[in-house]
């Protein structure tokens, strides 16, 4: 992955929540190491696990991670991101790709295509969410990584 452009500036913390960029990511890959992985959708809520923690795509598990439970935006008007996702999510789409803020898209646009990208395994999503959190704390925390 290309590194970060120095016109990304998430904050360091996240207001509400508390977290950095960083903690929000590994939280994300340890949901999908642990709950499993699906494409396509948020969460895979009629799957094997159809429970309160079902397996997620890379953007559900980092909702889960910031508010711990699942998040879904068409049916809770009140379960909008909060500037902890959306530093978090920030993050990622520019690690994914260094042209995210030019494109015009969200960084749920980038990150759910690169997660439902044919070929793309549970192992290649863990990995990329835990590389980032290692860049971000690189570049935010001093000694690197907290």
């Amino acid at each position: 992955m290309a590194a970060m452009q120095a016109t990304h500036n998430p904050p360091l913390t996240a207001s509400d929540t508390g977290m950095t960029p960083a903690e929000l990511l590994r939280g994300a890959a340890l949901y999908l190491q642990h709950r499993g992985w699906t494409t396509h959708q948020f969460y895979d809520l009629v799957g094997g696990d159809a429970g309160p923690f079902p397996p997620a795509c890379a953007v559900g598990a980092l909702y889960v991670a910031a508010y711990g439970n699942i998040r879904l935006f068409i049916y809770d008007q009140l379960a909008k991101p909060g500037d902890a996702v959306r530093a978090a999510g920030r993050f990622f789409a520019a690690y994914l790709d260094p042209e995210y803020d030019t494109t015009g898209t969200t960084y749920i646009d980038v990150i759910s295509d690169w997660n439902d990208f044919e070929g793309q395994t549970l192992a290649d999503v863990i990995e990329a969410l835990t590389d980032a959190a290692t860049e971000w704390d690189g570049i935010h925390c001093a000694g690197g990584a907290r």
